[in-house]
């Protein structure tokens, strides 16, 4: 690796209890899948691709024990859409796909945009935000993800 180059980070793996619901969840959303087996899962995103593993696998495979923790947010995966418009439209999909909606499409709080939570059927938590171009981390998403300002 180039040292004056960041590290490419664009692979994102969930270790899931019930692998066969949350593939089904994320089917739902009508997420493109990459590669699907009996126990894992590449959904594409742009500019990243999200896995799914069942975590009893990714604790061993990472020599750690699983956290099974439930109830409350331990992280969250931003969704960067085009318009605040994709924001709802995305909550909505969500919504129909059986994931839970914590924090429905709204002005943001934090930042000038519109943004929404949800978890996934495991408590898996996601934001879906927009926020205007002149943003610096939405002006670093798109660098990083290959696209023209």
């Amino acid at each position: 690796m180039d040292k004056a180059q960041p590290p490419l980070a664009n692979t994102f793996t969930l270790g899931v209890r019930d692998f066969d619901a949350q593939r089904s969840f994320y089917r739902r959303l009508g997420w493109p899948l990459a590669f699907d087996s009996d126990d894992f899962a590449v959904f594409e995103m742009r500019g990243a691709v999200l896995a799914l593993f069942p975590v009893d696998k990714l604790a061993d495979d990472s020599r750690a024990q699983p956290e099974l923790g439930c109830g409350g947010i331990r992280f969250n995966i931003i969704i960067s859409v085009d318009s605040p418009e994709e924001v709802d439209e995305l909550a909505d999909r969500v919504r129909r796909a059986g994931g839970t909606l914590t924090k429905e499409p709204v002005d943001a709080e934090f930042f000038v945009g519109r943004d929404a939570y949800f978890s996934d059927p495991e408590g898996n938590y996601w934001e879906i935000a927009w926020a205007p171009p002149d943003n610096p981390v939405v002006a670093a998403q798109r660098r990083a993800a290959g696209i023209a300002p």
